[in-house]
């Protein structure tokens, strides 16, 4: 499985939840898919992935040393982004 769109049909304590399952490469009709429930009113609407080919490696999200756990340099900060910061 690699993309499910989620959203709820009907209204209150009614609603209940249904969902389109799409493949790996099919992102682009996964988004129009979560677009096309958001304008026919669904509530909750959200995309849901496990790719197989997904970037990086599970459950990694650290930089440490300036490097990503694969060892490439990683330059990019916020701070470096966002300007100057603003004293109030």
């Amino acid at each position: 499985m690699g993309i499910v769109v989620y959203w709820l049909e009907g209204e209150g304590e009614a609603a209940a939840p249904v969902c389109e399952f799409f493949g790996g490469q099919a992102l682009t009709q996964a988004l129009a898919c979560a677009e096309e429930q958001r304008r026919q009113g669904h509530r909750h609407v959200s995309i849901s992935t496990e790719l197989d080919d997904h970037v990086g490696k599970p459950g990694v999200s650290a930089v440490e040393g300036g490097r990503t756990p694969d060892g490439e340099v990683y330059e990019w900060s916020k701070a470096g982004r966002a300007g100057k910061a603003r004293r109030r």
